[in-house]
């Protein structure tokens, strides 16, 4: 396959990949549209020395986008941790990991005080 249809391709998964706001800096979409700038620098001209490895990439980030493993059965249930799809979506987030940071940088006997709380 040529660089320029590799790039078109590339393109049109940039498209359908969309980029999470609430994980901004760590984003799988931001790193993808990153290396294709950094790849195809000169656009459908550019040079690339190992096409195939770039079209297995390609496939592999293309079933991914698509949701091909995905079983819609299987999306209310719990993961292996307990937690529901959002509620994993929330702790990965980087509000989600911020506060999680917060509560583990504090001192022993404040993470006490919070766990044992009657709400």
């Amino acid at each position: 396959m040529s660089a320029a249809r590799l790039y078109r391709r590339y393109l049109r998964l940039c498209e359908v990949w969309g980029v999470d706001s609430t994980k901004q800096g760590r984003d799988l979409g931001e790193h993808i549209r990153s290396q294709v700038a950094s790849a195809f620098s000169q656009g459908d001209l550019s040079k690339i020395p190992d096409l195939d490895s770039c079209e297995r990439k390609l496939e592999s980030l293309e079933r991914i986008a698509s949701n091909k493993y995905f079983r819609e059965s299987d999306a209310s249930l719990p993961t292996a941790s307990g937690a529901t799809r959002d509620e994993c979506r929330d702790i990965v987030s980087n509000q989600g990991l911020k506060a999680a940071s917060d509560f583990y940088e504090s001192s022993y006997w404040t993470r006490l005080k919070t766990k044992w709380t009657i709400r």
